[in-house]
């Protein structure tokens, strides 16, 4: 087994990589389409290969304002602190518990340095993602909400420098 981390800035985004990208997160189901266009709004972009093959993604994005709302987080005075936001981590199942997401959040947050970042991931219904962003310095911070594409809630999670 041989995986490979690759980081992308957004400069460098190219065709190959905004199909990937796409391809797995319509297989997270997680994420609203359309997918083709979300690669470009990626300040860093996170694609892992097993023997070439696709197996796992992350970035750090613009921001969901949203989240901070007050029918989100209810945190709007603060959502000024951020400007970018880790998200889109995916593995896919068979490569699941294989410590792959906590170094594409490592890495990520190697590259982006020591400024403020958002993250929002479902609190119960995902405990590794949660334990892996408090184990990286993020906190959760305000209350949960309910998601639109799920019925499981999402907490808002901060990281300042």
């Amino acid at each position: 087994m041989k995986i490979e981390y690759e980081i992308i800035q957004q400069k460098d985004i190219n065709d190959s990589h905004r199909n990937i990208f796409s391809e797995l997160l319509g297989q997270q189901g997680k994420v609203n389409p359309p997918f083709e266009n979300k690669a470009d709004r990626c300040k860093l972009l996170c694609i892992v290969k097993n023997e070439d093959k696709p197996i796992a993604t992350g970035a750090i994005k613009e921001k969901t304002e949203s989240d901070f709302s007050e029918n989100k987080a209810n945190l709007p005075s603060i959502k000024i602190e951020f400007d970018w936001e880790l998200g889109y981590i995916f593995v896919i199942k068979a490569f699941e518990e294989k410590g792959i997401a906590s170094n594409i959040v490592r890495l990520l947050l190697q590259e982006y340095g020591d400024e403020n970042l958002m993250a929002s991931t479902e609190i119960s219904a995902n405990p590794r993602m949660v334990r892996i962003l408090e184990k990286n310095g993020f906190r959760h911070y305000g209350k949960p909400w309910k998601s639109s594409l799920h019925d499981n809630f999402l907490g808002l999670f901060l990281k300042y420098k």
